[in-house]
């Protein structure tokens, strides 16, 4: 039997049921994207099978990683820890070799033809994007709850920021309940939430994360992110007693006026003036937007601040060396820190760690805010 048919064979296999899983919660634009790069991914170490099958092992477990995500999503309760170091943690590793080695592909593939040498197989160019991978992925892990601490003219006490927590099997009680301790310590005032509190492909479940928020002891809020809108009555419910999801609402907490803004892929514009035409609060103003670029639309005289989330820290960057720059940045999205265009913006960089794309280079926060 040539040694082509068992990979492709399995790449096959393995596609069919990922897709499948994917398309379990329903299908709407994210589905279809994760949809493409999982079958890019795949279909590229299905390529690197053909030109390399003496390698077989490593493509072959390259193919279990990209499934064996969306296995672990799907389960009806938290992953064992056993489980998220066989299948979890090895396919962050497995997504980022495939997304660095697509590109090293895609840039060496035109020159090799030229040169008539094999496209398929790019030798000891792969060592690249593996070290990028690895180097990426441990970064993100060691580094991901790391404390960034900040000074704001006229804060009134101490006001720390999750975003993106993404709870899921992968991102379940412990992972939570050890966030939080973290949180506690810093004795904060306020305590934020800029949206997605659940992980796509595992929206229905909320309890890991509602219990873990009942152990913050300050006030708490939240604000929708992409990800909460296909469950956003049922969360904002549960959420209610524990962190109140703010969807174009305000709440007062002593000092702080905090609001929230509902999340729109379309008019995204018109549906924020809409929100904020009668915004009315005392104190200290902070805008809850999941989606960065809604600070561009708000007033200056709206708001003293405005916190956000979404963009993961620009996910693919070179953090994990010490530089600011970042893949997301690049296009000119706003990607992690401060920004400054009419309003006072901070953009925070996620504390989810397992999920699809992987973190590359770029480590999660925890943000602390004090008064200068």
């Amino acid at each position: 039997m040539s040694p082509v048919l068992p990979g492709v064979a399995l790449a096959g296999l393995l596609l069919v049921d990922t897709l499948r899983r994917v398309y379990a919660v329903g299908k709407q634009a994210n589905d279809h994207f994760v949809a493409v790069v999982v079958s890019a991914c795949m279909g590229l170490y299905g390529l690197q099978w053909v030109a390399a099958p003496s390698l077989w092992p490593a493509w072959a477990a390259g193919m279990v990683g990209l499934w064996g995500l969306f296995f672990c999503l799907h389960r009806d309760q938290a992953c064992p820890r056993w489980l998220i170091w066989v299948l979890a943690w090895p396919s962050q590793l497995a997504y980022a070799f495939a997304l660095w080695a697509g590109l090293v592909w895609l840039i060496r593939a035109p020159i090799a033809w030229g040169l008539g040498s094999s496209v398929l197989w790019a030798g000891a160019w792969l060592l690249l994007p593996l070290g990028f991978a690895v180097g990426g992925c441990i970064h993100a892990r060691l580094r991901g709850h790391r404390v960034t601490r900040h000074r704001v003219p006229g804060l009134p006490g101490r006001v720390v920021q999750l975003s993106d927590l993404h709870a899921s099997p992968l991102m379940a009680g412990p992972e939570l309940r050890a966030l939080v301790a973290q949180v506690n310590a810093l004795k904060p005032a306020l305590v934020l939430i800029t949206g997605d509190q659940v992980m796509p492909f595992s929206e229905a479940r909320h309890d890991y994360l509602i219990h873990a928020l009942k152990g913050v002891v300050a006030p708490s809020f939240c604000c929708a992110g992409n990800h909460d809108l296909p469950v956003l009555d049922a969360l904002r419910t549960a959420l209610e007693p524990v962190s109140p999801m703010l969807v174009d609402e305000g709440r007062q907490a002593g000092p702080f006026f905090v609001y929230g803004v509902g999340f729109h892929w379309k008019n995204a514009r018109v549906e924020l003036e809409k929100s904020m035409m009668s915004v009315e609060g005392e104190g200290f103003r902070i805008v809850l937007a999941h989606d960065p670029r809604l600070a561009v639309w708000i007033r200056p005289e709206q708001v003293d601040l405005v916190l956000s989330g979404h963009t993961h820290g620009g996910q693919v960057g070179l953090n994990m060396m010490g530089l600011r720059p970042t893949l997301l940045g690049l296009f000119g999205v706003r990607d992690q820190g401060w920004f400054h265009d009419g309003v006072l913006q901070y953009v925070h960089a996620g504390n989810w760690w397992i999920g699809l794309p992987p973190r590359m280079g770029v480590a999660g926060e925890i943000a602390v805010f004090d008064p200068a």
